[in-house]
């Protein structure tokens, strides 16, 4: 009679294998993230292209739903606890600077009047107004802005794009009274970077007006 020897590894293996096909759901509470935020810091524990038995996430506006096996379920409540934070305040500093054929330095402006003589030509630049404003995730900002020639008023809505980068949706200077200068743009920038937001004129005063923005991100 033939005796059947069966490895004693079949056995290991094929739990594992079973194992490893077995999936769970389980929905997560997102309070901080947005959506598509939390979709990116899950999307590489979830295996859609898995065979037999791929993986799966749905999103909502305040919950993700995954269905992937309970190790991987795990890493992604440890990727969503260390990201689903708070987001910090964004301290935005607005500089108003005049450029025209101004002959001397003016020293309020010194770390920004290297990157300006780069980008335009004029002759000197001098600092016509500066504002300090505090926002908050997902928040619209107005603040008013006093140059040499006039008011001004900038407004801009600020959200967090990613972790680090900010974005500056539809910042818009506009004139208060005559003379009709302004501009209107949309940027991101990241804390500790300053950026030329754009130039303008007004039609009663010789200078052209550029707008600076400084970022920087205040922690509670």
């Amino acid at each position: 009679m033939k005796k059947w020897i069966i490895p004693a590894l079949v056995v290991p293996l094929l739990a594992g294998c079973g194992g490893q096909s077995e999936l769970d759901t389980r929905t997560f509470a997102i309070n901080h993230l947005r959506p598509h935020e939390a979709t990116e810091l899950i999307e590489p524990y979830v295996y859609l292209d898995r065979e037999g038995v791929p993986g799966s996430y749905s999103a909502a506006e305040a919950a993700i739903t995954v269905r992937e096996t309970p190790d991987n379920l795990d890493k992604i409540a440890r990727v969503l606890a260390e990201y689903d934070v708070p987001r910090s305040d964004v301290r935005l500093r607005f500089q108003l600077i005049e450029a025209n054929g101004f002959t001397d330095s003016d020293p309020a402006i010194a770390e920004v009047e290297a990157e300006l003589r780069k980008i335009f030509q004029f002759r000197g630049y001098r600092l016509g107004g500066e504002a300090v404003v505090m926002a908050t995730d997902g928040s619209r900002i107005e603040q008013a802005l006093a140059g040499s020639d006039g008011f001004y008023s900038v407004q801009a809505a600020v959200y967090w794009a990613q972790a680090d980068l900010i974005r500056l949706d539809e910042v818009t200077l506009a004139s208060r009274g005559p003379g009709g200068a302004g501009l209107t743009t949309t940027v991101n920038i990241r804390p500790g970077q300053t950026l030329v937001l754009g130039s303008s004129s007004r039609y009663d005063s010789p200078n052209t007006i550029l707008l600076t923005v400084t970022a920087e991100a205040v922690d509670g």
